[in-house]
């Protein structure tokens, strides 16, 4: 199920300061000026083996500042004391801590708006916080185990596995 919608359908987005921010996020339009402005490193897919180039770019507002990971082409958008807006953005959590990200269908953009450094809550890091990622990895319920039931996973729980008498099948 695709969650993004088509790159040309209206999309209403939330507009929200950085410390509005929570885990999982969707569809986010985020105004915000660059502060630090990463070294960018390649990285190899694992799914394509390809080469990638990213950055991670503390933005801020002020409110506060988080982390934005940019890829390829779009690191080389924002300089350090330029403002941009992203729209259609989300934040996902990443070794426990939140990022900012664009995503297939986020878009970054120049704005006429303009957040001074000065301005920034620099004593509010989100991307130090630590969030568990709730999100479900690994099989669900249902699927492996070995059908004994318990905290094993499989299709039954517990007393299943006997007859109405209480006897094993």
């Amino acid at each position: 199920m695709n969650e993004s919608p088509e790159p040309d359908s209206p999309v209403e987005f939330t507009e929200k300061k950085i410390s509005q921010l929570s885990p999982f996020d969707r569809k986010l339009q985020v105004t915000f000026v660059v502060v630090d402005k990463a070294e960018s490193r390649t990285i190899t897919s694992r799914k394509t083996n390809e080469e990638h180039t990213l950055a991670d770019i503390k933005i801020g507002d002020d409110t506060g500042t988080i982390i934005l990971t940019l890829w390829d082409d779009t690191i080389n958008q924002v300089t350090e004391g330029s403002t941009y807006v992203v729209k259609n953005g989300y934040v996902n959590v990443f070794q426990e801590h939140m990022r900012l990200a664009l995503g297939k269908w986020g878009k970054l953009e120049d704005t006429d708006e303009v957040i001074d450094l000065e301005s920034v809550d620099m004593n509010n890091d989100r991307s130090e916080e630590v969030h568990e990622d709730t999100r479900r990895r690994g099989p669900r319920r249902g699927y492996g185990g070995d059908n004994r039931g318990g905290d094993r996973g499989g299709y039954s729980s517990g007393d299943r596995s006997r007859s109405r008498d209480g006897n094993r099948w």
